[in-house]
């Protein structure tokens, strides 16, 4: 043990049990902050397909006529 080890006793169960408690409690607080990974949505890729479908048969229908 060092010199510093002696000056600092081991923490008590209460200091422990408050410490962890600390510690979920900032991890609650920190939750709607974090970035949440949305699922792919399969609607909006098709959608988008068909857009650039019909944006396609527009456009060479407006050149070969």
């Amino acid at each position: 043990m060092t010199k510093q080890d002696e000056n600092h006793p081991k923490p008590s169960l209460a200091q422990q049990d408050a410490l962890k408690r600390l510690d979920q409690v900032e991890e609650e607080k920190r939750k709607p902050y974090k970035k949440k990974k949305e699922p792919v949505n399969f609607r909006s890729i098709i959608m988008t397909l068909l857009l650039i479908l019909i944006l396609g048969l527009m456009i060479g229908n407006y050149f070969v006529h």
